[in-house]
C-alpha cells in the first residue's frame, strides 16, 4: 500500500494510529521490530492481537520471505509489546520515508523504547550462529530517513549513544543468564540486495564494522528523532564477501533463524520484561 497521498506526515500518522487503536485499545510501552528470521517468535501467547500490514494505512507492504509483515499487539511479554513482524526494506522500492513509517506510529501510539533486530553478514570478529549486540552504526545506504522532515528538531539528532547504554548492559546482564556472552559490534548498514564482493566486505572491515545488513539503521534514527530509547541485537547468519557451499541465499538466512529462534525469544522475552 503506498502512502496516502495529499495528506501530511502528522495526518498520515493520526490515521495508521486510528486504525490501530480500533483494533486493540491499550497503549504499548515497548516496540519490536522482527527481522530476517526472527519472524516465528511472534504471537505464540495465543491472547495477541494481529493486524496486517496492508489494513493499515500508509504501511509498506514486506516482499521478502520471512517478513510476515502484520503488527502484533502482544501482553505475555510483560509491557504491552507492538511487535513489528518483519519490515520493509529500500531494496524493495520504498523510499526511507515509507519504510520508517512504521517506526513512527509506534511511537504515536506510545511506544517509549524500541529494539530492533536483524540478520546480518559477518565481517571479523563474529561466527554464523553468533547473537551480537548493536552498539554503533555506519549508515552506508547513501541515504537518510530524516530528509525532507521539516523542522530542526526532526533533523539535528543526536547519535551518540544512539543504542541506549543501559539498554546494552541490561541485554548482557540477561545474555549472561541465558550462558550467553554477546559482544557489542559496530553495524554497517547497505542498500543490498545483493550481498557484498570480497572488496566490499574488507572495505568495511577497514571501516571498523564487524557485521553488514540491508535495513535496521534508519529505523534507528527516526527512533532517535522522537526520542525513543534503542536497543539492537543481530543474528549472524553467513560470513560476507566469501565464497560459501551452496552459495549465500536468503533461504539459508531463514533457516538459521528458524534454528536460533528458541535462543533469541528467550533473550528477548527477558530482556523485554524487565523494561
Amino acid at each position: 500500500m503506498q502512502m496516502p497521498t495529499g495528506l501530511s506526515m502528522k495526518q498520515r500518522i493520526e490515521q495508521a494510529v486510528r486504525t490501530v487503536r480500533d483494533r486493540y485499545a491499550g497503549t504499548p510501552a515497548v516496540g519490536l521490530v522482527l527481522g530476517s528470521g526472527w519472524g516465528p517468535i511472534a504471537g505464540r501467547s495465543g491472547t495477541s492481537t494481529s493486524i496486517p500490514y496492508a489494513e493499515i494505512p500508509g504501511f509498506p507492504r514486506c516482499s521478502v520471505e520471512g517478513h510476515a509483515g502484520s503488527l502484533i499487539l502482544d501482553q505475555s511479554w510483560g509491557p504491552l509489546t507492538a511487535i513489528l513482524q518483519g519490515r520493509a526494506h529500500r531494496y524493495e522500492g520504498w523510499s526511507l520515508e515509507e519504510v520508517t513509517f512504521p517506526v513512527r506510529v509506534l511511537a504515536a501510539c506510545g511506544v517509549k523504547t524500541l529494539v530492533v533486530t536483524n540478520a546480518s553478514g559477518g565481517l571479523q570478529g563474529v561466527e554464523p550462529g553468533e547473537l551480537v549486540l548493536i552498539a554503533d552504526h555506519l549508515n552506508l545506504m547513501g541515504d537518510h530517513p530524516l530528509i525532507g522532515i521539516g523542522g530542526s528538531e526532526g533533523r539535528f539528532v543526536e547519535m551518540v549513544d544512539a543504542y541506549d547504554p543501559g539498554l546494552l548492559q541490561l541485554a548482557e546482564e540477561m545474555a549472561r543468564k541465558n550462558g550467553l556472552l554477546l559482544k557489542r559490534i559496530t553495524l554497517a548498514a547497505v542498500t543490498g540486495p545483493s550481498y557484498e564482493t570480497p572488496a566490499e566486505a574488507q572495505m568495511l572491515r577497514m571501516l571498523g564494522a564487524q557485521v553488514v545488513c540491508m535495513s535496521t539503521v534508519p529505523e534507528v534514527i527516526v527512533a532517535r528523532s522522537l526520542g525513543l530509547r534503542v536497543l539492537g541485537l543481530s543474528l549472524v547468519t553467513n560470513m560476507a564477501g566469501r565464497a560459501e557451499s551452496g552459495g549465500k541465499t536468503h533461504e539459508t538466512v531463514v533457516a538459521m533463524g528458524m534454528q536460533r529462534a528458541p535462543l533469541m525469544e528467550r533473550l528477548l522475552r527477558d530482556i523485554i520484561s524487565r523494561l
